[in-house]
Parts: structure tokens; C-alpha cells; sequence
């Protein structure tokens, strides 16, 4: 065999083994493990989602007290927003949060939060004279009414007052001392009852304490 047959003959045969190692035409290739789509290592655990009254977007826009308050709602609000610029957020108050609510009787519902129990105190005192309500008036009636709902001397924190708005609208307040939280809740009749009744629905204890907001665990 010449040496020019002999070097065709070496190249055809490397030519068809090459031929045999490649992937077919049209045959999709397989990617390396590397480019496999990873997997996370963990789940979320519990406390990332957020609790059944709170919006499901938008968190980003709370600030941590905020979260605060929006963490520690038991039931009864739904929608919340920061109260950060609102007419209805006391001044003193260092956050707050404003919902709306499932219930029939309540138009607005809002969760502030207080550096103590003696500046949440004074902003709910201010607040009773500016609509001419007096210490322990008496209980929510169509006049509007202060008082107490615990036993104690001097000047009980834990308080509830209610009165009508300019607009002929019920409006609640509960002091919650230990945590620095106050509520406010508005209705959509004059019906103060209604709103009392909103804010205890469930109570158990005696003497108890508004079910609406409970200090986030």
C-alpha cells in the first residue's frame, strides 16, 4: 500500500469514529449537574407569613412597630395600612396602623402605639374633653360615656370611652396599659352598643379585656 492510500485510510477511520461520538442531529443535549435549577436548602418557617388580618402585599412599607401592631391583631380587621400622616393617629402615639373590618357595624379600625402607659393615657384623656366626655360618665349609651373596666384606685389606665364624631358617627376607645396600645374604631351608624360589643366579642374573663389585639408571642 502506498503512503498516500495508507494516510486517506487512517483519515476516513477517524473521521467515522469521531462521526460515532457525536449527539445525533436534532437530539437534544443533556445539561451537567451544574446547570441543574437549584433547590432551597430550607422552607419559610411560620413567622414569615403574615397573620390572617394582615395585607398579604406590600409589608415592605411598614416600619418594625408597625409590624408590631400588625402582628399582635386577634381578629376583627382586614386591609392594613401605616397611619403614619392620619387625622385619626393621636399625636403622642409613636406608630399606628389602620384597617378595615368584616363587621357590619364598624367603618375603621385603629391599632396605636404609645413609649408608655402614661402618654397613651394623656392622649385619651385630651381626647375625651375635646368631644366633652367626663371621667366615669358611665357606660357606652346614646350620650357617649368614660369608664373604667378593671378594679383599681386613683386613676385606672385600663379605659373605655365613646361618643359621637361632627358626622353623627359612633366612635370607640380602649386603653390597653402593659403593651402601650390604644384602639380606636369607628362605626357607620350612631350605634356606640354595636362597637362595645365588637371590641369584647368573645370575652371570657372577668373582668376581661377588649379580644381585638393581644401582644404578638
Amino acid at each position: 500500500m502506498s503512503r498516500l492510500k495508507l494516510v486517506f485510510t487512517i483519515s476516513l477511520l477517524m473521521l467515522v469514529a469521531l462521526a460515532a461520538c457525536s449527539p445525533a442531529v436534532g437530539q437534544p443535549s443533556v445539561p451537567s449537574p451544574s446547570a441543574q435549577p437549584s433547590v432551597p436548602s430550607s422552607t419559610p418557617s411560620p413567622t414569615d407569613t403574615p397573620p390572617a388580618a394582615a395585607p398579604t402585599e406590600g409589608l415592605g412599607d411598614f416600619t418594625a412597630a408597625e409590624r408590631y401592631l400588625l402582628d399582635g391583631i386577634l381578629r376583627g380587621a382586614t386591609d392594613c395600612e401605616p397611619a403614619a400622616g392620619s387625622d385619626d393617629r393621636p399625636r403622642q402615639a409613636l406608630a399606628g396602623i389602620e384597617c378595615n373590618s368584616p363587621d357590619p357595624s364598624v367603618a375603621r379600625i385603629g391599632f396605636y402605639l404609645f413609649g408608655d402607659d402614661q402618654d397613651m393615657l394623656a392622649a385619651y384623656l385630651l381626647q375625651m374633653k375635646a368631644v366633652g366626655i367626663g371621667l366615669e360618665s358611665g357606660s357606652c349609651t346614646e350620650d357617649g360615656g368614660d369608664h373604667s373596666y378593671a378594679p383599681g384606685v386613683d386613676m385606672i389606665i385600663e379605659r373605655v370611652g365613646c361618643f359621637l364624631d361632627e358626622e353623627g358617627r359612633a366612635n370607640y376607645r380602649a386603653l390597653l396599659p402593659g403593651v402601650h396600645v390604644s384602639i380606636g374604631i369607628r362605626g357607620r351608624s350612631d350605634d356606640m352598643q354595636a362597637l362595645e360589643d365588637f371590641a369584647w366579642l368573645g370575652n371570657q374573663d372577668a373582668p376581661g379585656n377588649p379580644t381585638l389585639w393581644g401582644q404578638p408571642r
